[in-house]
């Protein structure tokens, strides 16, 4: 029997993921989670409506001592586990490095054969206005998020061993799509009944990635054996901008978007800030996303086109038609 392992479960990736799998799987006979004890409960009752063999360990990735005899067995673990929002920036590099990076160990000392690693666009940095980020580009990214997915991708391919270890790192930029999580709805509902902030008339260029994209994505880097050793952005092929984004999201809302117009200087005021707050240790989310929201972040995904097989055929509108209908249909908005 192959057995995959999972981390980061029950999530918005994962429940996709598994939803996916749920449909028959060709690679996989069995399945373990890897849970935060917090989760352990809720993983149980969610994977009861699945038919394929499955068992959950309670697992904190800020404490992975003694997991390598809990995977010993498993062919291959997709990792998404991580913190994103903290309350200081020491804790990414406590959990999205360090913790990655000994789940990594215990993983290849337990014969794990494939580590996935679900990194993140951040660990690269912006892109220039007018040029998508590609993975041969040096990567500069611009906070500690980015900082500890880069220290984790470096570690692992560091780790990598053909035919023995093989690691594949994926890139995601943002994801949009059902499961679609709460932050994802108050947004909605901005636009349907309120007005967006719209900083320096949005031209800014951004890749997003539908969750059924970034699933597809995930799948092939578990079976694919060109992959091992390689890392992959993960987009939409289209890029667009902040601007066609929130358009996007109006129009399947059925409204016309209305706007708060902010001048540039406010994120690169909030930037500046947030900086000085990391300098100290504190992460404040709203200062940092204002902060980073006049870049350019966007990315080509021809390398995962040519290598992995991936074809991410939904795009903005289609996406974002299916994320309100998901939202109207259990009543959020």
């Amino acid at each position: 029997m192959k057995t995959l392992t999972i981390t980061g479960y029950p999530g918005w990736l994962t429940t996709a993921l598994l939803d996916d799998y749920k449909s028959g799987s060709a690679e996989f006979d069995r399945l373990v989670v890897l849970a935060h004890p917090s989760a352990e409960s809720a993983a149980k009752d969610a994977l009861a409506a699945y038919s394929w063999p499955s068992s959950v360990v309670a697992f904190d990735l800020a404490n992975p001592d003694g997991i390598a005899d809990r995977l010993r067995g498993c062919d291959v673990l997709i990792h998404t586990a991580a913190v994103i929002h903290v309350r200081k920036t020491a804790d990414w590099y406590r959990v999205n490095a360090k913790g990655t990076i000994e789940l990594a160990k215990a993983a290849k000392a337990a014969g794990v054969k494939r580590f996935v690693f679900v990194s993140s666009i951040a660990a690269a940095g912006k892109s220039p206005a007018n040029s998508d980020l590609v993975e041969s580009d040096a990567p500069h990214p611009m906070h500690h998020y980015g900082r500890s997915k880069l220290i984790a991708e470096r570690a692992l391919l560091a780790m990598h061993e053909p035919g023995v270890f093989e690691v594949v790192i994926l890139r995601p930029s943002m994801f949009y799509g059902p499961p679609v999580p709460p932050r994802h709805v108050e947004i909605y509902k901005r636009i349907l009944h309120g007005r967006m902030p719209l900083i320096g008339g949005g031209n800014y260029r951004r890749s997003l990635v539908h969750v059924d994209n970034l699933v597809q994505a995930v799948r092939l880097a578990a079976t694919v054996p060109q992959a091992a050793g390689q890392t992959y952005f993960i987009v939409d092929r289209p890029v667009y901008t902040t601007y066609s984004v929130v358009e996007a999201m109006a129009e399947a809302l059925g409204v016309k978007a209305r706007y708060v117009r902010l001048p540039a200087v406010l994120a690169e005021t909030a930037y500046q800030l947030d900086r000085g707050l990391s300098a100290l240790g504190l992460y404040v989310a709203p200062v940092h996303l204002v902060g980073e929201s006049h870049w350019h972040q966007s990315a080509s995904c021809e390398k995962a086109i040519a290598e992995l097989g991936y074809a991410p055929n939904v795009e903005l509108q289609q996406g974002m038609r299916g994320a309100i209908a998901w939202c109207r249909e259990r009543g959020l908005i």
